[in-house]
């Protein structure tokens, strides 16, 4: 009784799982750009804004890197330390999340 097993996964399944990670992040992306676009807008008229909590639930779904883009062209919420403290434990989150993909790429 050894303890010797073997994962065996199906060819294609591993760079078919990469691909949709990569989608679900660039659509989620896209979704967090234009959310912050558009509070940055509300907030230049003077409206009523996208609230934080809706920003950082985009960012959690796989928006980080698109929220991060925004942030960048339109100057918004980069010198706000709550909201940017909650974006980085965001963002670390998912560093952890692309290590342990990328893990298990090289892993199997």
């Amino acid at each position: 009784m050894g303890s010797d097993w073997q994962l065996t996964v199906a060819p294609g399944t591993l760079g078919t799982l990469l691909r949709m990670f990569v989608a679900w992040q660039v659509v989620w992306g896209l979704v967090a750009f234009v959310a912050v676009w558009r509070d940055k807008q509300l907030a230049q008229a003077r409206k009523g804004r996208l609230p934080e909590a809706t920003l950082h639930r985009f960012e959690r779904l796989g928006g980080w890197a698109g929220s991060w883009a925004a942030q960048q062209v339109f100057r918004h919420k980069t010198r706000k330390g709550t909201y940017q403290r909650a974006f980085r434990r965001i963002c670390l989150g998912w560093a952890v999340a692309w290590a342990g993909m990328l893990a298990l790429l090289l892993w199997l």
